[in-house]
């Protein structure tokens, strides 16, 4: 059973933004823009320019490029990522994206765009240390059983193969062709051993436009293009954040409440599946054609129980709005 500070997690908010007041000739001039206004209403903060994944960049807010974002500058649009510091789950964590999002609308106008993102990083908290394989295991299952109910909250262009950086698991070599029933089984024989887990979930193929371009020989592992990236658990990295698992199929957050949600919605998965995940696929669970929108509320639901929280929070206003 999770604790409260057994968890700790951050989050990835992709933004196109422009200025409500003057015309900024430079991604840096709207950032250094931001920065200021964002530290005058107390969130701490700074601009990241060259995009460093140091530890100390993850102590405060910071603001950085991101290039997955075409950027507008003759209609004052450059696209750019709030990465949050590492806050623990109980922590004031959504008081801060309050104070963020009151910032934003106040001076700047928010586009919504198909390539922005909210990328949501999890991991465990203190001396228990990262996620163990068999935890893993259980939540690259959970990962594939709920992934119906996961697409139904999200818009079409973040399903199935309609976006290149949010891709299926299961269209990884490792997987691709297989039945859930197959794929589950899977990642049940590689349970005890993190890096079968990851490659289960996060290859690549060599044949790809990436792969012949980088020299590939053999399929890799690169999470950064699948809903869920593994890559962080690995030893010497990956691609993703050191310790972390990182939910991407989330879209872009334009309120404080939708990126809420997401980051709510991505803890409690995270804890909910490492408790029931490793059932999935045996003789007592019936996994055909996966997971449902009840049975992922429930598994939603035991993670926050799991977590202390009281209730879901703006979790069910994703599922009000997809009903």
């Amino acid at each position: 059973m999770a604790s409260q500070n057994a968890f700790q997690f951050g989050v990835e908010i992709e933004l196109l933004l422009g200025s409500r007041k003057k015309a900024h000739g430079s991604w840096k001039a709207l950032a250094k823009d931001l920065s200021k206004r964002l530290a005058k209403a107390g969130v701490a903060n700074h601009v990241n320019e060259a995009n460093d994944k140091s530890p100390d960049n993850y102590r405060e807010w910071s603001i950085a490029p991101e290039v997955t974002i075409p950027s507008q500058p003759a209609k004052n649009l450059f696209g750019l990522e709030l990465v949050s510091p590492v806050y623990p789950v109980y922590a004031y964590w959504a008081a801060d994206l309050d104070a963020i999002f009151a910032t934003l609308r106040a001076s700047f106008t928010l586009t919504a765009s198909p390539h922005c993102s909210t990328h949501v990083h999890v991991s465990r908290a203190g001396a228990r240390g990262p996620l163990s394989a068999t935890d893993l295991a259980a939540l690259a299952k959970a990962a594939l059983y709920y992934e119906p109910a996961l697409d139904v909250l999200v818009p079409a262009g973040r399903r199935g193969t309609a976006a290149y950086w949010c891709q299926s698991n299961r269209a990884n070599p490792a997987l691709a062709g297989r039945g859930l029933a197959e794929c589950l089984a899977v990642v049940d024989a590689v349970s005890g051993d993190a890096r079968a887990v990851v490659e289960a979930v996060n290859l690549f193929p060599a044949g790809s436009a990436y792969g012949r371009a980088h020299g590939k020989l053999k399929d890799f592992v690169r999470g950064k293009v699948y809903k869920w990236d593994f890559t962080g658990m690995l030893q010497g990295g990956g691609g993703g954040a050191r310790g972390t698992v990182e939910f991407r199929q989330a879209p872009g957050s334009l309120v404080a409440d939708d990126a809420a949600a997401w980051v709510t919605l991505a803890v409690a998965f995270v804890v909910g599946a490492t408790a029931v995940g490793a059932r999935l696929g045996g003789p007592e669970v019936d996994v055909t054609g996966g997971a449902g929108p009840d049975e992922l509320w429930a598994l939603l639901a035991a993670g926050a129980e799991a977590l202390g929280w009281e209730s879901l929070g703006a979790v069910e206003g994703l599922f009000a709005r997809r009903a």
